[in-house]
């Protein structure tokens, strides 16, 4: 990782920060408030009781209509996760930033656990961001929806990694932050 904060470094980390958790918030609505399947049921129940029927597949397509425009602002913040995976890209061919593998291969002993985390989180949020361009893509690229279903679960089932690591970089920013007294947080902001 590179251990000078520059407006360059700082302009990556937090499109970074800004698309993944713009993701997962997308995520979580699809998951919670706007699930098609309870959704649909409540649409029907709730007709039901104006004495109007309607098929079960009526009512899923009325409650997918209703996320519809959810799923636009996951495809945007996955545009700007794209952008930020490009400047990263840029940083490492003009030798601005150090490829987090060679960063784990450096570290000393005693933060190469840190790398490790970085490194994971990198490697799980780039195979999320080819399998949503293969999902949003998957016409153009000449598949069909159920010629690239494994790529769906695999880009659904990456969340829960992306989580995992996530959890794991606030920890040890946090743990950082409150033992060294470097001010990780302050310079991520400000820069060094």
């Amino acid at each position: 990782m590179n251990s000078k904060y520059t407006a360059l470094y700082r302009l990556w980390h937090w499109l970074m920060a800004f698309s993944v958790l713009g993701l997962l918030f997308t995520v979580l609505l699809r998951k919670t408030f706007l699930s098609y399947k309870t959704n649909s049921l409540i649409i029907q129940d709730k007709l039901a009781s104006l004495d109007v029927n309607i098929p079960i597949d009526s009512a899923v397509d009325i409650a997918k209509a209703i996320r519809a425009p959810m799923w636009e602002w996951h495809y945007i913040f996955g545009f700007f996760l794209v952008a930020s995976i490009l400047i990263r890209i840029y940083m490492l061919i003009t030798k601005q930033g150090v490829m987090p593998l060679i960063a784990l291969i450096r570290a000393p002993k005693e933060e190469k656990l840190k790398y490790g985390v970085y490194l994971f989180l990198c490697m799980f949020i780039a195979i999320m961001t080819i399998s949503g361009i293969f999902l949003y893509f998957y016409k153009e690229l000449g598949f069909t929806k159920e010629g690239i279903h494994w790529v769906k679960e695999l880009h659904e089932n990456l969340t829960f990694g992306v989580l995992f690591f996530m959890v794991l970089h606030f920890i040890g920013v946090l743990k950082h932050e409150l033992t060294t007294k470097e001010g990780i947080i302050s310079k991520m902001i400000h820069g060094d």
